[in-house]
């Protein structure tokens, strides 16, 4: 990315960073408001999630390692002590809880909670080192590989009731393979066990395998337990995502193979989404698509950052600059159209650019992810 923009997006992850300070933490710093209005009202009423804070730990311990800002570990800590009271007696970390203290249970997307305290917790760990940390993070990979693993197939089922017994319609889901691949990931730059090594190994094999459709290169997003395909959406966003974190898995444990395998891949889903999802007319990308028509008039924020993503990827693969140059025009475009006065960025505009009123900017499905990791990877990218 050329240095202005590199200054630039310095200085806007600078003024994100400070919203989340600024706005999102309570004065005494013992409390993380689970929603934001627009117009930074918190809606202290709104349920709070065991994935909500794992994202908020995440985002803020690796904008510590990036900036050095002691405010973002204070963040990093609160949230931690927040995500202590979301552990459930029967292992892993409840869904969510209403502002009442009433339990939610989502037995499609628990598991994704579980792969984010796991991948919380091991950045986390990296900027506090205290036997406590690295005992929860080993407690909670033993019990992701232990009750969500299907170890027949080495695959992962959704669908538990919140003991962790199989309930009614057991479920295999792109999210939960993908995200407990990152947080495998994120653990095994840490330990390099061989076991974890594996573990990567087989996962990568099966998101190529089972939940790439090599027709169309999307993501396919659910099955039964019996791998019959569930109707869904194709999501450009997913797409893009998943096309530059399995190339960066498969480095990670260094399997040639599987590099190639896994670059070959996201060179085709990236030329999917720039044909299918861009918006020629105003810019950007939309997400939810039927074939390739877009089925919706809004843009989202998460698919905005993992278009840049995936195409800096397939340029590191290729070399063509015009991978280069879309990423830019991409990252000015948000830039442009997403961040707010305040620094957040929007979570949806309309397609000709303005934001969709109403929407908060904060909540439940929207913390310190992919904008930390966005800001993250880009500034790092030379």
């Amino acid at each position: 990315m050329k240095q202005k923009k590199q200054n630039q997006l310095k200085t806007e992850f600078e003024s994100y960073m400070g919203f989340w300070i600024n706005n999102m933490l309570s004065q005494d710093q013992k409390i993380i408001f689970p929603e934001m209005s627009q117009d930074t009202v918190p809606n202290k009423l709104a349920d709070m999630g065991s994935m909500y804070l794992s994202r908020i730990i995440y985002g803020a311990s690796r904008a510590f390692q990036s900036m050095h800002n002691d405010r973002y570990r204070i963040l990093a800590d609160t949230a931690f002590d927040l995500l202590s009271d979301f552990k459930n007696p029967s292992g892993g970390y409840f869904w969510g809880r209403k502002y009442n203290m009433e339990w939610k249970h989502d037995a499609d997307n628990v598991n994704m909670a579980q792969a984010f305290v796991m991948y919380g917790l091991a950045e986390y760990s990296k900027i506090n080192s205290s036997p406590a940390v690295s005992e929860l993070l080993e407690e909670q990979l033993a019990f992701i590989q232990a009750n969500i693993k299907d170890v027949s197939s080495q695959c992962y089922l959704d669908g538990f009731d919140e003991k962790w017994a199989r309930g009614v319609n057991m479920t295999r889901s792109f999210g939960s393979h993908f995200h407990i691949m990152e947080a495998l990931v994120l653990l095994y730059e840490q330990k390099k066990t061989d076991s974890l090594r594996d573990s990567i190994r087989d996962l990568i094999n099966i998101i190529i395998d089972r939940f790439i459709d090599k027709k169309n290169y999307s993501c396919l997003h659910r099955f039964t337990e019996n791998w019959e395909l569930l109707p869904d959406e194709v999501w450009a966003g997913h797409n893009a995502e998943c096309s530059w974190v399995i190339c960066e898995a498969a480095k990670a444990i260094n399997d040639a193979a599987l590099i190639k395998k896994a670059e070959d891949l996201a060179v085709k889903m990236m030329n999917q989404v720039i044909e299918t999802a861009s918006d020629n007319e105003h810019g950007g990308y939309f997400n939810a698509l039927d074939g390739s028509k877009p089925l919706e008039e809004v843009k989202s924020w998460w698919p905005q950052a993992e278009v840049v993503l995936g195409l800096l990827n397939v340029f590191s693969i290729t070399g063509e600059e015009k991978y280069k140059k879309l990423a830019l025009e991409q990252s000015q475009y948000i830039s442009k159209k997403f961040i707010t006065g305040k620094g957040e960025w929007y979570t949806e505009i309309h397609k000709t650019g303005a934001p969709v009123k109403g929407t908060p900017v904060v909540f439940f499905w929207k913390s310190l992810y992919h904008t930390v990791r966005y800001y993250d990877y880009v500034l790092s990218y030379s």
